[in-house]
């Protein structure tokens, strides 16, 4: 017996299990005791059954396997209260919903962590409806509870409700956290819920007790540190990972769970084999082969982030400018006569070309020559913002912030813009987008680790070393090389070569993005000459930069 109380005794590891095991044993959910942990398995074999023996005999299978399953059924609920005196009842059921409400400051003294009764017999029936009065009624004659969990002195006298604010209808009435191990509770509210039998378990929680463990503990710098972000990020990942794993099953396994923050509406879910995968009980080969699976699919989330990223850059840039010169006409004709296209036409040939033309032969009007590029932008855009949708399903395929991708792809934009204008030089060019690799690669990798993170948080130092490579390409590579071998007519150290002639007013192909850096300029005293019939000739060919 003492060996099987362990699993369950285990499992009270966080504040949120705790604070659920302040319930009495009398007023749990029997499901575990009743289904046990595998009924969906059952459902299956029988399936399976039905499925490969054929239509009369599978019926005939199925109609045997029910009596089979009733008989021990009926043994099993003999031994329900025998075995309910030696073994530890699930802290929450499969057919509960737990409302969690933080109490914040520290005010409450004493053990504030807990399950609270919700007290209804204050509320005035008077000026309530009719619907409303029923709940009360129903409520007071203890027909609240889960059908499993009742007894016949099971109905709460008001003297047995506490008399705090706690266990008020009015403090319940907007929960911070709702969970629930089956995704369709949670879309249930509080009248469909009653009326389905569903048990709602309301706990308070405290802040202290979520930094510290204890609701009396003692505040060191880390857990103030953690505090005061808490107030920026909130506490979804702490909940979410108090339920992940404090809430077992009969036989302390771990358990799937749905959770939705109240506030923000936002959901998270989890599956018991996805907890499994990062327990750690498995071989050195399979954890060889889980990092290693982990670090290319971190390769893989890089490539596709900064390639689209880079891919949309590059269009903003070649056909955004567009807009620049109907914006010049607009300031001309409000008399601001240094708006002259000619400045744009010799900045971004490629369209100051076009449009000389289009003026000369007349073959369409200006405006198509906008609204073609104003579509591709539009188009762009759509397809990338598409791809952010798509992509995550793919590289982020569990719970993560909602807005996560977002901040990624953010820091992706930031850094190509970065690239675009500052990194110049050979040196910067070698080593800005390897140290960006290198701590995208240690993000994601922290990311594919564990089941759900400090994924929010952890932007916040990525992104400050982010800056400082930032900072360190600029004044170390960059700052030097503007003395030097960077001018106005070298832009750029390093560049593609190609093997074909390319028109100085066109832009080279996008396709050409993806291409190696293959070429290096050099300044005229350190090129390599050779004389020829008594002259210095410069060994150097004529380039599309």
């Amino acid at each position: 017996e003492e060996g099987q109380n362990s699993p369950v005794d285990q499992t009270l590891i966080n504040c949120i299990s705790y604070a659920l095991s302040t319930r009495p044993d009398n007023e749990r959910s029997r499901y575990y005791s009743t289904f046990g942990d595998s009924d969906s398995s059952k459902k299956n074999r029988q399936l399976s059954a039905y499925n490969d023996i054929g239509d009369d005999d599978g019926i005939i299978e199925m109609i045997s396997q029910a009596m089979r399953t009733n008989t021990r059924a009926l043994e099993t609920r003999r031994s329900i209260a025998e075995s309910e005196s030696s073994n530890k009842i699930p802290i929450v059921g499969k057919d509960e919903i737990v409302q969690i409400k933080i109490m914040y400051g520290g005010k409450c003294t004493g053990q504030c962590s807990r399950v609270r009764n919700v007290d209804y017999s204050n509320t005035t029936i008077e000026n309530d409806s009719s619907a409303t009065k029923e709940k009360i009624r129903l409520l007071d004659k203890g027909l609240r509870g889960n059908p499993f969990s009742r007894t016949t002195n099971n109905r709460r006298s008001v003297e047995e409700i506490n008399k705090d604010i706690y266990s008020s209808p009015a403090y319940w009435e907007e929960p911070h956290y709702r969970f629930s191990m089956d995704d369709a509770l949670l879309y249930l509210d509080e009248k469909v819920a009653l009326l389905h039998n569903i048990s709602i378990v309301n706990v308070t929680v405290t802040e202290r007790c979520l930094s510290t463990g204890e609701d009396d503990g003692k505040l060191t710098f880390f857990n103030t540190v953690g505090e005061f972000f808490s107030q920026i990020y909130g506490m979804d990942s702490v909940i979410i990972n108090q339920f992940m794993y404090g809430i077992r099953g009969s036989s302390g396994s771990l358990q799937s769970g749905y959770l939705q923050n109240m506030e923000t509406k936002e959901r998270w879910g989890w599956t018991k084999q996805q907890l499994e995968s990062y327990e750690g009980n498995e071989s050195v080969v399979d954890w060889i082969f889980r990092k290693i699976g982990a670090l290319l699919l971190s390769l893989l989330a890089f490539f596709l982030v900064t390639t689209v990223t880079s891919l949309i850059v590059r269009v903003l840039t070649s056909s955004g400018v567009v807009l620049m010169f109907p914006l010049f006409s607009f300031f001309r004709s409000l008399g601001m006569r240094g708006a002259d296209e000619r400045i744009l036409a010799l900045s971004y040939p490629w369209i100051g070309s076009a449009r000389t033309a289009i003026a000369n032969r007349q073959i369409h009007p200006q405006n198509h020559l906008i609204w073609a590029h104003v579509s591709k932008i539009l188009l762009y855009y759509v397809m990338y913002e598409a791809c952010q949708a798509a992509w995550s399903v793919v590289v982020y395929a569990k719970s993560i912030p909602e807005a996560l991708p977002v901040w990624i792809y953010g820091l992706a934009m930031i850094l190509e813009y970065f690239s675009m204008v500052f990194v110049r030089s050979a040196m910067s060019a070698h080593f800005f987008p390897r140290i960006s690799l290198l701590y995208f690669l240690g993000y994601h990798l922290y990311f594919y680790s564990v089941p759900y993170g400090f994924f929010d948080v952890a932007l916040i130092p990525l992104f400050m070393f982010l800056v400082h490579a930032m900072l360190y390409t600029i004044l170390a590579f960059e700052v030097c090389a503007a003395s030097g071998v960077i001018s106005v007519e070298t832009p750029r150290e390093v560049y593609n070569k190609l093997s074909w002639p390319e028109w100085s007013a066109n832009l080279p192909s996008e396709w050409t993005m993806f291409l190696p850096l293959n070429a290096r300029h050099i300044p005229l005293h350190d090129r390599v000459t050779e004389e020829v019939n008594g002259t210095q000739r410069n060994d150097v060919e004529t380039v599309q930069n």
